[in-house]
């Protein structure tokens, strides 16, 4: 019986990774699809990667609200009772900000753009150009 609980729950966590990433989905496929019209090449490892992807995010979601969200809130709630809205805000920017910096997918994409771009012609295609627009 509680076997079945925790499956049920990984299937909900799995089904909310899904929905997160279907907006990211559908603009990938439409743009696939409608505007370059050409199929998805090598569709099983797209297909498999999808599977990892939705994987990862469950296991990095889950990560964030057992660790990271209970530590930020109560940090907050701590800034909070301090009474300085400047820290308090100087907190809100510093966790945004580094959040953004250290984000894994932003950081791919980023790389996977400028490789693209380089062999497009857009930008020269040597490593120190590659890596100042990958930053």
């Amino acid at each position: 019986m509680r076997y079945k609980s925790y499956i049920i729950l990984i299937l909900r966590k799995l089904k909310a990774a899904v929905i997160d990433l279907a907006p990211i989905i559908a603009v990938v496929v439409f743009f696939q699809s409608v505007v370059i019209r050409q199929p998805f090449p090598q569709i099983g490892e797209v297909i498999f990667g999808f599977v990892f992807v939705v994987i990862g995010l469950m296991l990095f979601v889950e990560g964030l609200e057992i660790a990271l969200f209970p530590i930020g809130e109560t940090m907050a709630y701590a800034l909070a009772k301090k009474g300085s809205l400047l820290w308090l805000m100087i907190f809100a920017f510093a966790l945004g900000f580094s959040t953004t910096v250290a984000e894994p997918a932003l950081i791919a994409v980023t790389k996977e753009a400028s490789i693209i771009s380089s062999g497009a012609g857009l930008i020269e295609n040597s490593q120190k150009t590659m890596d100042l627009y990958a930053l």
